[in-house]
């Protein structure tokens, strides 16, 4: 039977072995393992140079594009500076137009005014010229049988108007226009006649008789109004028509284009034919 110390130092003997075993194993682990980490270590800086050449790429990338986007940026600064230039040379512009506009809207204006004033002075001495032309509508063309105009008018108006004696005459003519066909009406007969109150007389006569005939066909006679004149009167026909037999109301168109209605509750004037009207439509109704 073996003895203590015998068994002890087994043991020893045994862990001496085993711990010499283990560095044999470890060494040999180690030995085994360089090259993966070799390898690994190889891969490192590999990865390393090739993230330091991307950066690298990047950086230069970057930089170019940061140029090129200054490039852009300073020609469209330029372009940014020239449209503010012309905008503002624009609104300069405008502001000017706009106050030229409004100078030659104030000038227009005061033309304007002025044309019309002397349109109506214009009308106003062509109805002077005229004050003493009559005009005869209704004559057949070729009733003269010969005679001189300024005759044959004078014979028309004291036979149609009964007067004591021929009137006196300046000139008389019939419409200056081409002769019409036998179809159409016959041109008017303008006369003027040469004494205020023979003038007056004759329109009196002309008032008093509601229908005049001449050589069995019916005439007209009245002024020679000025186109323009003649159209403002003629823009009350329907108002004269409404305000025509109504009891109580008397009216009349005074020059150049006024028309006067006088009625139970006094006496209106109209420049305006559509107020006319109103005022017609108001008070008296329409004529059925």
């Amino acid at each position: 039977m073996p003895s203590k110390k015998q068994g002890k130092k087994d043991v020893a003997e045994g862990e001496s072995a085993a711990e010499t075993a283990g560095s044999m194993e470890e060494a040999s682990s180690t030995a085994s393992n360089d090259p993966v980490l070799l390898a690994i270590e190889s891969l490192r800086l590999e990865l390393g140079k090739v993230t330091t050449d991307i950066k690298e790429s990047l950086k230069g990338e970057i930089a170019t594009l940061e140029r090129k986007i200054d490039a852009k940026f300073d020609a469209m600064q330029l372009i940014i500076n020239d449209h503010r230039t012309t905008l503002e040379h624009l609104e300069q512009t405008v502001t000017a137009s706009s106050d030229a506009v409004t100078k030659l809207q104030a000038h227009v204006k005061s033309l304007s005014e002025q044309v019309s004033e002397l349109t109506e002075k214009c009308i106003d001495l062509e109805g002077r010229s005229k004050r003493q032309n009559i005009r005869i509508a209704g004559i057949r063309e070729g009733l003269e049988n010969g005679q001189g105009a300024r005759e044959f008018v004078a014979k028309l108006l004291m036979e149609v108007l009964e007067l004591d004696e021929l009137p006196v005459l300046d000139r008389a003519h019939r419409a200056l226009r081409s002769r019409p066909e036998d179809s159409d009406p016959p041109r008017q007969f303008i006369a003027q006649v040469h004494h205020g109150h023979t003038m007056e007389n004759i329109m009196r006569k002309v008032s008093s008789q509601r229908k005049l005939t001449f050589n069995g066909r019916s005439i007209q006679i009245f002024r020679d109004y000025p186109s323009a004149v003649v159209k403002r009167r003629a823009a009350f026909a329907r108002v004269r028509q409404i305000l025509r037999d109504k009891p109580g109301v008397k009216f009349g168109i005074l020059y150049p284009a006024k028309l006067r209605v006088m009625y139970s509750e006094g006496e209106k004037l109209f420049t305006d034919a559509n107020e006319a009207w109103k005022f017609a439509i108001e008070q008296f109704g329409t004529n059925k």
